[in-house]
């Protein structure tokens, strides 16, 4: 019997298949996406890949198109909470912060990105219930990195190019 993750609004098998993820400049991660209808069982086998795939990249965070699914969902997992996000909408936002980012489809590449450290979100939990989330910190960055990618948006465009590291020749981003 597979283990199940927590998330808001239900359990997720541990029962995925990995999927291919796309890297920039692959068109798709740029193309329109479609809401989603949760709950619906073909989209929790497709939740359950996006988790599996997300967590062998090493990611805390991974949308629907990184994998050619041009859908409005996403998985998000961070400090032990994992969230399914459909459907998701900004609804408030604070002081800005910057700090580095990276993203599982712009491999060996991070920068510095200024986002709001703290949001208040809504988006469809996994069983369909319109949830109200407020995030600060990295869980605020992600949803924010994650929501730019439903929108066709990449991380690097919010950044000039002089600024992204390579981190085959700086490990750790430089301080």
């Amino acid at each position: 019997m597979a283990a199940a993750a927590a998330t808001l609004g239900g359990t997720l098998r541990s029962m995925g298949t990995p999927r291919r993820i796309l890297v920039h400049p692959e068109p798709r991660l740029s193309a329109p996406t479609r809401a989603v209808r949760l709950p619906d069982r073909g989209l929790r086998r497709l939740i359950d890949d996006m988790v599996v795939t997300m967590r062998r990249a090493g990611g805390i965070g991974l949308a629907a198109p990184q994998i050619g699914e041009p859908l409005r969902l996403a998985v998000v997992e961070v400090g032990g909470l994992l969230l399914v996000i459909g459907n998701p909408a900004l609804v408030k936002t604070g002081f800005p912060a910057v700090d580095w980012e990276g993203c599982l489809s712009i491999p060996e590449r991070v920068a510095q990105v200024r986002r709001a450290a703290e949001i208040v979100i809504v988006a469809d939990d996994i069983e369909g219930r319109r949830i109200r989330h407020r995030a600060s910190g990295l869980l605020a960055r992600a949803f924010q990195h994650e929501m730019d990618h439903l929108a066709g948006r990449l991380y690097i465009e919010l950044v000039d190019p002089s600024e992204l590291v390579d981190t085959r020749l700086h490990p750790v981003p430089p301080e």
